[in-house]
């Protein structure tokens, strides 16, 4: 009976360990026409961690290059240099005043603007 209840307790605290750490991220998606974009962020939504797109009904993960943080400027946000499996280069830059992020592409051009899913 104290197996039980031992093996019962030790459950239910990774089960709570399991879904505390569940909670440490936040995921924004932001829809074009073209394409969406994920950006998955720290908790306290200081960082991205990591950035995918969607193609053909799949989530691909950009490669994170380099980081700017834009909240001095104008209309506040931060621009991240991102290459795709293929080697292709974009930024996502992020305007928190109108929370809208604008895809650029650096390799074969192209701008995309996506606005945030509610």
């Amino acid at each position: 009976m104290k197996k039980v209840l031992f093996a019962s307790i030790i459950g239910m605290m990774l089960i709570v360990l399991q879904s505390s750490t569940a909670f440490a991220q936040k995921f924004f998606v932001y829809d074009g026409d073209d394409f969406n974009v994920m950006l998955t962020c720290t908790n306290d939504n200081s960082r991205v961690t990591k950035v995918s797109f969607s193609a053909n009904g799949e989530w691909n993960q950009f490669e994170i290059e380099d980081y700017t943080d834009l909240e001095n400027a104008t209309e506040g946000g931060f621009m991240y240099t991102v290459r795709d499996g293929v080697g292709n280069r974009y930024t996502i830059d992020y305007y928190r005043s109108s929370d809208n992020i604008i895809v650029r592409g650096l390799t074969g051009g192209g701008e995309w603007t996506l606005y945030r899913r509610q």
